[in-house]
């Protein structure tokens, strides 16, 4: 067990302090309250520990000590507390935002003052692919004009060869969302490039992509092996975003519809079928909801990986309506689910659920696979 040296100033993993089986206990316990005896063994990790291959540390300026904090928020305020070793948080990424942060007062790049509305960079955002280890950087500002930059992006790009894209996002709002759609291409590549189950993925600053690779591997793999499919099979791939799912299971159906309110991820999803070779998926920007059932819309199998909100009631009861024999549904909030269920469950038996051990150390946060089968 490796102890957090930021528990009581951070609070951002609440059971931080506790042996991670006993964390997967908890969590255990809880979807068992839900949903019974049924629940398989929450699938957990070897090693829980600096998992997070997107990272987000904010900056802050210490008028007391004349230094600038690299960190994160105290939970529940916009306090930065200093952090030099997340536990939680990819070693690379982490070298890099203090490598950052140090090299600012050389540059004259003042960080953001949230009280007093003055000065620059606001956040360091980083992504970094587990396959490769490749990484995308954000600068996010509240000033379009960051003096320096040139120089900071050149330190970055000599001492980290790892970094293959830069941007600068720039965001002048009052509330704590990080990443606007105000991106600019400073150096490098526009994407970078991931692997899951074989099929890769290209990145952008603002796609969808789970935060943990080692274990969506293991979701993705658990709702393709319970599906059981055959190969004559037709897929409905709900709130596809990037097209994961239905492209890591392209090669064991016979077709693949992705649908996708995200205009952006829809694109990406078409560029990732076309890059793996993928000619049985096609895909469709707008409403689930809307869409089910629709004249060419239509499918054996249905998975649904939907936000943390969960499935519309829409959603839900065009799915029953529509009646496909089998769906999977991936969630990411057991709550939800089980409000989900609650209309599934007039047309189909719960045949399997599997938690997965998403986010180590947060007990809030589950992702739970769950095998519908139509009755007959």
């Amino acid at each position: 067990m490796m102890k957090c040296s930021y528990e009581k100033n951070c609070g951002s993993c609440d059971c931080i302090r506790m042996e991670y089986q006993a964390t997967l206990d908890l969590k255990q316990k809880r979807m068992e309250n839900l949903f019974g005896r049924e629940v398989l063994p929450v699938i957990g990790m070897n090693f829980p520990y600096y998992y997070r291959y997107k990272v987000t540390y904010a900056l802050s300026y210490d008028y007391e000590n004349r230094q600038i904090v690299c960190g994160k928020y105290r939970k529940g305020s916009h306090d930065v507390v200093p952090i030099e070793d997340c536990l939680i948080e990819s070693r690379d990424a982490q070298k890099i935002a203090h490598f950052i942060a140090e090299l600012l007062p050389q540059l004259k790049i003042k960080v953001y003052d949230e009280d007093t509305q003055t000065g620059s960079l606001r956040y360091i955002f980083i992504r970094q692919s587990f396959a490769t280890g490749d990484m995308m950087l954000v600068l996010v500002s509240a000033d379009s004009f960051l003096p320096g930059k040139n120089h900071l992006i050149e330190e970055i790009t000599k001492n980290f060869s790892k970094v293959k894209s830069i941007y600068l996002d720039i965001n002048k709002r009052t509330d704590s969302l990080v990443l606007t759609d105000e991106l600019t291409l400073l150096w490098g590549e526009k994407y970078i490039t991931d692997k899951v189950m074989g099929k890769k993925f290209r990145l952008s600053p603002l796609s969808f992509y789970q935060v943990n690779p080692q274990q969506m591997k293991k979701l993705y793999q658990t709702a393709v092996e319970f599906a059981d499919l055959s190969g004559t099979e037709k897929i409905i791939d709900a709130y596809c975003g990037i097209g994961t799912i239905g492209i890591c299971a392209s090669d064991k159906v016979s077709s693949v519809i992705g649908i996708e309110n995200n205009e952006s991820a829809v694109k990406d999803a078409v560029f990732n079928a076309k890059a793996n070779g993928v000619k049985n998926a096609r895909y469709i920007c707008g409403d689930a909801a809307e869409l089910f059932g629709e004249k060419g819309i239509e499918a054996d199998v249905v998975f649904m990986d939907p936000p943390r909100a969960g499935a519309s009631k829409a959603s839900s009861k065009r799915l029953i309506k529509r009646y496909p024999s089998q769906s999977g549904y991936i969630s990411c909030n057991p709550e939800t689910l089980s409000r989900d269920l609650e209309i599934l469950r007039r047309r189909y038996s719960v045949r399997k659920i599997q938690p997965v051990d998403i986010f180590p150390f947060a007990s809030e946060h589950i992702e739970t696979v769950c095998l519908l089968e139509g009755r007959l």
